[in-house]
Formats: C-alpha cells, structure tokens, sequence
C-alpha cells in the first residue's frame, strides 16, 4: 500500500473554510493529517475526530443526500424504489444513538461525534422532531419536482453519475484547473435529449457559491465523463423550500470559475511554508476568526481555546 499524502486541491468547501476562519482551515487540512495512525500525536488525533463531527443541521442533509444518492444508483442500475420519507430518519437514529454510546472513540470515521452531544448544546424535544421532519419533507419534495417523474422514464443509460455518497475517496473526483488540482463531486448528472443536467439537492437555504459550484461540476463532468459535449444546464434543487435554482453553464462560465479556484489556490498556497511537500507554517500564520459567535458552533472549539 502506498503512503497516503497530504495534498491541496481546492474543494468548495475547503475554499468556503479558508475565507471563514483561518484557524478552523488549518485545524481540519492539516493538524489532523495523520491522526488516525496509532502513532500520532493527542492532539493530531483529537483534530481528526472533531473534523468527522457533525452536527443535527448537517446530519439531516447528509442523511437525505444518503438516500437519494441509493436510489438514484439503483434508477441507474434498472431497480426503480420507491422513496421512503422516513428512511433518512432511520440514519440519523443511528447516528445520534451511535454517538450517544461514543463508539467515535475508537472510529470517528465511521461513527462520527454529534456535535450537540459532544459539547452537551442538546435540543429540546421539539427542536429534535423538527430535524426529522425536515428530513421528511425534503424527501417528498423531491418526489414532486417535475424532474423526478423525467428521471424515471429516462433511459438508465444517460443517468451519467450519481455521488458515491460517504464511499471511499476516488482520483475521479479530480479534475485539472492548470496548474492546480480541484476536486468537485456533483449530486446527479443525466443526459436529457442533447443536454446535460447536473444537479444538487440543497437542504440548506441558498448560498453565493451554490453557482460556483454547478460551474465546478461542469468542469469536472467535462474532464472526466465521456460523451458530454452539448450544453449544460445547472438544477439547484432547494428541496427545504420549495425553490429551484435552473440555468444554463456556458463556456464563458467556466472559465470565470477557473479563475476564481485558481486565485483561491493562490491564496491558500501563499499559506504553505514549502508548496511541493504541502506543509503549512506555524499555526500562528493562520489567525482565529475575530468573531466569537462564529466559534459557537465550530466543532473545533476544544482545542481552539482550550489547547492541549
């Protein structure tokens, strides 16, 4: 088995963390590395686990994201299900109970800590059953959009990708923004007639870089998936309200994008002590947020202010 390296590639959301904190952008890219090793350091260990927290916000997305990605690969595969609406609650069930027992303790990767239950901010009961119904709606929701019912009279064939959903790292997440690498790992992507349709279930409300982002996985489907020539349009479905975001992505777009990842890299790189190895400075060089109430729900809290 190779050795696994530490390497800098822009992601939308490695970029979002640079511009919001330059201490939380250190403490999960680069004090962690390493700390799943039985030899690493407590507090490289410590990163490790806190950058797998999540939180009952992002577990509810990342349990919808969860399922649609299962069905939307067995749509691919010919086995058409029915969406269940209480199925991503099943997941976060499971999460919060496994993360009640600690089983992070000895695999935060694979039993993530909860954010809520970490740092005892519990939510009341109300608050809970309002996360799981979120999670519901934003299930049924799907299932209305116009594009769900073009999605199951498709020929399985054109579903071109579907995101592999908490798998395993894979090198076809990359693609090239000479001279740097960025990584970008759309939600769905389907050929309807002579279009391409990338498409992003957001749970969250709508965001600057949401259009960054369909631009990126334009770049990337045209890099790394065979057959996509003809135009490219963008689904921003936001399934928590009811709102879809739908353009087109042009050349002209992409190109913009390229070289709004290639000024990220250049900032982040400006932050490494030597740019071939990837090792950064001091973590002096890279200063807390000067707001307090951002850190509240940092989940890097513990060693941020309470260094070990």
């Amino acid at each position: 088995m190779g050795i696994i390296r530490n390497q800098l590639r822009w992601s939308k959301s490695r970029a979002s963390t640079f511009s919001d904190c330059k201490r939380k952008y250190y403490l999960r890219y680069y004090q962690h590395w390493g700390g799943w090793e039985d030899g690493a350091s407590e507090i490289s260990r410590l990163a490790y686990r806190l950058g797998k927290m999540v939180t009952m916000a992002t577990l509810t997305g990342s349990a919808v994201h969860e399922v649609l990605a299962a069905h939307f690969r067995g749509l691919g595969n010919g086995q058409f299900r029915e969406l269940v609406p209480d199925r991503p609650v099943e997941i976060m069930r499971r999460v919060w109970m496994d993360a009640k027992k600690e089983l992070w303790r000895n695999n935060p990767k694979k039993y993530p800590p909860l954010f809520e239950l970490y740092y005892d901010r519990l939510p009341d009961g109300d608050k809970l059953r309002g996360y799981a119904e979120k999670a519901r709606q934003a299930i049924k929701a799907v299932t209305k959009l116009p594009i769900y019912g073009r999605l199951k009279q498709i020929d399985r064939a054109d579903i071109l990708w579907v995101d592999p959903a908490g798998g395993a790292f894979s090198e076809r997440v990359v693609f090239n923004i000479p001279p740097y690498e960025a990584i970008s790992v759309p939600d769905l992507i389907y050929k309807d007639r002579d279009t391409i349709v990338i498409v992003d279930w957001k749970t969250g409300q709508v965001r600057d870089q949401d259009h960054l982002q369909m631009e990126a996985g334009a770049i990337w489907a045209r890099q790394r998936i065979n057959g996509i020539d003809g135009p490219i349009r963008a689904y921003l479905a936001y399934i928590a309200s009811d709102s879809i975001d739908e353009f087109p992505v042009t050349d002209e777009d992409c190109l913009k994008a390229e070289e709004v990842i290639r000024d990220d890299m250049e900032a982040m790189t400006d932050c490494l002590e030597d740019s071939e190895r990837n090792i950064p400075r001091p973590e002096e060089a890279f200063p807390r947020q000067k707001s307090r109430k951002f850190c509240e729900y940092c989940e890097f809290q513990e060693i941020c202010y309470s260094p070990i």
